[in-house]
């Protein structure tokens, strides 16, 4: 069926121990004492699908980050199930010569057609990425550029 493993130990409590197919361990814990929440994990790896995707569309472009930070913050259903609604998605990017079309052009691909974490989520889910460029070792600052998303392709091949 699928081609990704995992399994995911209890290991008392609220408290889990997630491991890849290679033995890469992810801790997990309900109550966010010994680890983060399965639910914030979701969001981590909604940032780390579209960072990889942003970083590598800028080395294609031949305008290479130098650093890349993302931000996420998070709006859940009430009541139960707490799904996530709607998602800010915060990138700081430094580099030289990185234009602001050429950025939001990656987060525009990443997000309608490859960040395979996204497509696997609600379909009614609410993202509004947002981004900031930075020169090379300054302090990030200034105010976030909206993207204004295209429509996702379905075509993740």
């Amino acid at each position: 069926m699928g081609n990704i493993t995992t399994k995911v130990t209890w290991n008392g409590a609220l408290r889990f121990t997630g491991a890849n197919g290679k033995g890469h361990e992810t801790v997990m814990d309900g109550d966010t004492q010994a680890g983060p929440s399965p639910v914030e994990i979701l969001l981590e790896a909604l940032g780390a699908c579209a960072a990889v995707d942003v970083v590598t569309i800028l080395e294609k472009s031949r305008t290479p980050a130098q650093k890349l930070e993302v931000t996420l913050t998070g709006n859940r259903h009430e009541p139960e199930p707490r799904y996530y609604t709607g998602t800010v998605m915060r990138f700081d990017i430094w580099g030289a010569g990185i234009r602001p079309e050429t950025v939001t052009r990656a987060i525009n691909l990443s997000v309608t057609k490859y960040c395979s974490v996204y497509h696997s989520l609600r379909g009614d889910l609410k993202l509004q990425p947002e981004f900031r460029l930075h020169v090379p070792a300054a302090a990030a600052a200034g105010e976030y550029h909206v993207v204004e998303m295209g429509v996702p392709t379905g075509d993740l091949g």
